[in-house]
């Protein structure tokens, strides 16, 4: 396929008809209709219908939709990858990053590496592992870090497989409202709280990784909670703990973040929560995420001979 008319369908797609993508592309409606219909040609089907108010794209085309977003993003990883060759290591490190990850190993780890490469720079998400693997997907993060549970493989995303590489664990305890009171050495039994209101991520099809959790312990208590506030984060969770509006699960880490916040222990504690590297199975991997990688499971990495040390 003609990449430059993949660019031109992906237009046709996102602007939802013909006129409004010439508009975007800048070249006039005549030379984009016929692309779109050389592209249909050359893969024998039909892409979108023709709609009064503009298109309307078939399975093929939801397909290629995707599918053309993750290879133009190939085609730019592979085009900088080139371009930064015989230049010591240099480009850009597009990485996905789970916040209670991101504090547990994730910021250690880029600190280190863009220490001893400072031509890379950092294109950094840090967001919940849904979204990372939306972006993973679609081309644009190279790599994500993100609590996975073994039970619960990740499923492939509009086709796409992903490879899975556990590189540490993550510590979990109960955060509670200090203004609560209570009592942060004795074990605490989880199931005296199943009528406290409970703040946890929101529960995402694939990544439940909390939920997964605190609904098995519960389960193994017999009892069952009532009440569930879903929140886009587990920052979010834990500020709204600080506040009293109720019990959450978090990171160690992130608890210490938050001095109106108390960790309570439980009985028979909670199980580490596997943190992975997250890549394709398929595609380009550059240079720069592969050594970026290789700093979680080497001892020493070499320090790049084209940078001056510094003073």
């Amino acid at each position: 396929m003609d990449l430059r008319n993949v660019r031109y369908f992906i237009a046709v797609a996102e602007n939802g008809s013909i006129t409004e993508a010439s508009h975007a592309l800048r070249i006039s409606q005549p030379p984009l209709s016929m692309a779109m219909a050389k592209l249909e040609k050359e893969v024998g089907v039909t892409l979108f219908e023709r709609k009064p108010r503009g298109i309307e794209l078939t399975s093929a085309g939801e397909y290629l939709h995707h599918a053309g977003q993750r290879l133009l993003a190939e085609e730019r990883r592979i085009a900088d990858t080139l371009r930064s060759m015989g230049q010591g290591l240099a480009g850009e490190l597009k990485l996905g990053c789970e916040p209670m990850c991101l504090w547990r190993i994730g910021s250690t780890k880029i600190s280190e590496f863009l220490s001893i490469y400072r031509n890379v720079t950092l294109d950094l998400t840090d967001a919940n592992p849904k979204v990372q693997l939306d972006r993973l997907a679609d081309g644009t993060l190279d790599l994500a870090i993100m609590p996975v549970v073994a039970e619960e493989p990740l499923q492939p995303i509009n086709g796409v497989h992903f490879d899975v590489k556990i590189v540490d664990e993550l510590p979990l305890t109960l955060i509670a409202p200090k203004s609560w009171g209570l009592d942060e050495t004795t074990p605490l039994d989880v199931a005296t709280l199943a009528d406290a209101t409970w703040i946890l991520p929101a529960r995402i099809p694939g990544v439940r990784i909390l939920w997964r959790i605190w609904s098995d312990k519960f389960a193994s208590t017999g009892a069952n909670p009532t009440g569930v506030i879903p929140v886009p984060t587990v920052m979010t969770a834990a500020q709204l703990v600080g506040a009293g509006v109720g019990v959450s699960l978090s990171s160690l880490e992130m608890a210490r973040l938050h001095p109106d916040v108390a960790q309570i222990p439980v009985t028979g504690g909670w199980p580490n929560v596997p943190i992975a590297i997250v890549r394709r199975r398929e595609g380009v991997v550059t240079p720069v995420a592969e050594r970026f990688a290789a700093l979680f499971f080497d001892d020493q990495i070499p320090v790049d001979p084209h940078v001056p040390a510094s003073p």
